[in-house]
């Protein structure tokens, strides 16, 4: 049932973050849906489901944003890592940790993908550009990590699945 449901919620995640506009107050960032499922999964499962959540949303996140496929695969296993190395020190289940975290994941994978990009010739933004972009992707982070916590917490809720959590 785990894999059913992630599934769903990356093919949900991926559709809303396709929708949603780009604001050019964000720096045309557009919010971090699929980012913010990669933090839920790092916080309430084992390594192996988060590295899949990262993986599926990555290839997702790219597909739709038209980026070489696994770059921001790449980035949101290391997110995803780097959550799971800190999570004991963490309150997993508190908006404030979302928030924290949801902001600073997503201006951090922003400003890598950007510097990726770049490095690889495949774009040329001024750093004004990268910055503004940078800091409307914490925003919109800051914003939607607590709102799809909750919401895929309470699907996993529903369905059963967060005793096989961890």
């Amino acid at each position: 049932m785990n894999l059913l449901t992630m599934g769903f919620s990356l093919v949900f995640a991926a559709i809303v973050q396709a929708l949603l506009p780009a604001w050019g107050w964000f720096g045309q960032a557009k919010a971090p849906v699929l980012l913010a499922l990669v933090v839920y999964y790092a916080l309430t499962r084992s390594r192996g489901w988060m590295l899949a959540a990262a993986v599926g949303a990555g290839i997702l996140q790219d597909a739709l944003g038209m980026i070489p496929l696994g770059y921001s695969a790449c980035l949101f296993c290391v997110l995803g890592l780097a959550i799971q190395r800190y999570r004991d020190d963490l309150y997993g289940f508190g908006a404030v940790t979302h928030v924290v975290i949801g902001s600073l994941g997503a201006g951090a994978v922003s400003l890598a993908l950007a510097v990726l990009l770049a490095k690889d010739g495949l774009v040329v933004w001024a750093p004004a550009w990268v910055m503004s972009k940078t800091l409307g992707a914490a925003g919109l982070g800051a914003l939607c990590a607590p709102l799809v916590f909750r919401m895929v917490q309470r699907l996993d809720l529903t369905l059963g699945n967060l005793e096989d959590a961890l």
